[in-house]
């Protein structure tokens, strides 16, 4: 098995690229950070909604008790 990473990647501190970046690019980010959490719970709500189907066992009344046979063999 090979130990070694392709493609390394470097740590970099978000202090250090958020200095970097002009205001708009700055308010462009939180944009989309906003709209990708806002994607997020949308799909977890959609993912965590179930569905309640009625069992058609539940759904019919009985006319009468069990019946048992009583003819004899």
């Amino acid at each position: 098995m090979n130990d070694h990473k392709l493609f390394p990647v470097p740590l970099i501190a978000p202090a250090q690229v958020w200095d970097g970046l002009t205001a708009d690019a700055q308010a462009s980010a939180i944009r989309l950070m906003a709209n990708l959490a806002a994607n997020l719970v949308s799909q977890h709500k959609e993912s965590t909604r179930t569905e309640y189907v009625p069992c058609h066992h539940d759904s019919l009344t009985r006319k009468s008790g069990p019946s048992i046979s009583i003819a004899e063999p």
